[in-house]
């Protein structure tokens, strides 16, 4: 076949390719909501991977540990561009390669998530592609993921191999949940085997109360008794008696509450344990479970 007629298949298997907005994955734009608190050496650890982008990286932790905000804060401290999207369970072929869409100036090809995550770090010198939950993904969608986390640093998408320019970085963080979660996917040996990482243990109640602010929460009626609750939860769960356990995010959930409440309330400690605790847990035999196990530990009635 000559060149010109490939050039011409070429030009006809490929369509113009849609303008990224750099300006929405600029460092400058990351948003950090709320200070992150070490427990460990989890920030440093992460803090390494993503500064020298070698290796995709692997979080494995219960939910509400602050993975996303830790992420985020770290690529904000190193000016690295952020690239965060929702990948799970629904996730298509088109949302991590791209597709053609319409517009009123004709048809264009938009880059789907890996494509983009490439431009992104060639254009800026360092980007980090941060997916949350990714082995929700059906496993013929975490084969896409395969060339952009080896060696190959790169990606096919409208006829064009997408790769990371020579001194450009490309970080990719993983965070999944462990797989005793309802409803969760395994992460495929294939591209399980193209990470390093590492496992988040559950807090224990030393990590829990160094974490959360307790200010105006008496620690002997309350913190004592909830961290003691989320101990025993946890155990329920790994004993298979409940599918839900209280992360960090709950226990923030439940001074934030408290503390609103309980100069309206009359009963704001029943109040907050109702709304926060026991919203938790959606199965009848469950709730009863955590119920009785409430009224044991705080002495209240619910």
């Amino acid at each position: 076949m000559s060149k010109i007629v490939m050039e011409d298949k070429k030009m006809k298997t490929s369509i113009p390719t849609l303008d990224i907005d750099f300006e929405q994955y600029d460092p400058n734009n990351i948003d950090v909501w709320e200070e992150y608190i070490p427990i460990g050496n989890e920030k440093e650890r992460l803090t390494m991977a993503i500064k020298s982008a070698n290796l995709p990286y692997l979080i494995e932790s219960e939910k509400g540990q602050g993975k996303t905000l830790l992420t985020h804060t770290i690529c904000k401290e190193n000016n690295v561009a952020l690239i965060s999207e929702p990948i799970g369970i629904g996730t298509k072929k088109s949302d991590l390669i791209g597709s053609k869409e319409i517009n009123k100036d004709g048809t264009f090809f938009s880059l789907g998530l890996l494509p983009r995550a490439i431009e992104v770090a060639n254009h800026f010198g360092h980007a980090c592609l941060y997916g949350d939950e990714g082995s929700n993904q059906e496993h013929e969608i975490q084969q896409l993921w395969h060339s952009i986390c080896d060696g190959r640093r790169s990606i096919v998408a409208n006829g064009k191999q997408y790769k990371l320019n020579k001194g450009c970085k490309l970080s990719i963080i993983w965070t999944i949940n462990p797989v005793t979660y309802a409803g969760v996917n395994s992460m495929t040996e294939a591209l399980r085997s193209r990470f390093i990482g590492s496992v988040w243990g559950y807090p224990s109640n030393n990590d829990m109360s160094s974490v959360v602010d307790w200010t105006d929460i008496d620690e002997i009626t309350i913190k004592n008794p909830l961290l003691t609750l989320a101990q025993d939860i946890y155990a329920l769960k790994l004993k298979g008696d409940v599918e839900y356990a209280l992360s960090i995010r709950d226990l923030v959930q439940f001074t934030h509450h408290f503390r609103e409440i309980m100069v309206e309330s009359k009963k704001p400690l029943e109040t907050a344990l109702n709304e926060v605790v026991m919203i938790k847990f959606s199965e009848p035999a469950e709730r009863e479970l955590i119920r009785l196990r409430i009224e044991d530990t705080f002495d209240v009635k619910l």
